[in-house]
């Protein structure tokens, strides 16, 4: 599997870019994280692959397949899932209710609770539970197994440890190391420095729409003059 971003510029308003010629390839398995300050374009270009903000130019494929152009509500059903910044769930739902309208766009329409409850095994306890009640950690396990009853191949991930307790952080990041050893792609945005060398191969350092520098994840220690540049920290 193969997922590519080609030369992709989008933007809120009619002639904007806050993306400007992005380009990204990764291979099945292959965690990459984008990494930037706030308003660097990381959250704009997540939301450009998904149709969410529209493209000025560029392309999106799977296996060569193109899927930019399309409606945002089809591009799941191309084999990409999305965990928005801040989840975006269901809350009135219940758990339950919330994972079947993951597998709505499916064919067979049906949730595969034992691949879900063996990635995140505390989501079985609370099946029944009004899902606007969880605690943030269990919330984002909610979000990223909703996303995951399409049976991705591609995965991103926006934001997925903020505001998580360090036992929580922990857990979520288990569970992306366990995706992408099962073949899943995931882009990922991602402040915390410890969760990317634990989780991501590579890393794209953004700036002003644009990526700026990718390094693999084992050279951040070596350059952080650069990291600490593009972060401001």
């Amino acid at each position: 599997m193969r997922f590519k971003v080609d030369s992709l510029s989008a933007g809120y308003a009619p002639g904007s870019r806050t993306v400007r010629g992005l380009s990204i390839e990764i291979t099945a398995g292959e965690t990459l994280c984008l990494l930037g300050r706030n308003g660097a374009g990381k959250t704009t270009a997540l939301k450009a692959i998904m149709g969410l903000v529209p493209s000025r130019e560029g392309t999106v494929t799977v296996d060569g397949e193109p899927i930019s152009g399309r409606p945002a509500h089809r591009i799941p059903s191309a084999g990409i899932g999305y965990v928005p910044q801040g989840r975006r769930l269901f809350a009135e739902l219940t758990v339950r209710e919330n994972l079947e309208v993951g597998a709505y766009v499916r064919r067979h329409r049906r949730v595969d609770y034992e691949a879900v409850f063996d990635l995140f095994p505390r989501l079985k306890e609370r099946l029944s539970q009004v899902s606007g009640t969880l605690s943030g950690g269990e919330q984002q396990m909610l979000a990223m197994a909703r996303a995951l009853c399409l049976d991705p191949r591609v995965l991103l991930l926006d934001e997925p440890t903020e505001g998580l307790m360090p036992a929580m952080v922990s857990a979520i990041g288990e569970s992306i190391r366990r995706l992408a050893s099962g073949g899943v792609s995931v882009l990922m945005v991602e402040q915390r420095l410890d969760v990317v060398r634990s989780t991501a191969q590579r890393v794209c350092l953004m700036d002003n729409g644009t990526i700026r520098k990718t390094l693999p994840v084992g050279g951040l220690s070596a350059d952080m003059e650069t990291v600490r540049r593009y972060l401001s920290v």
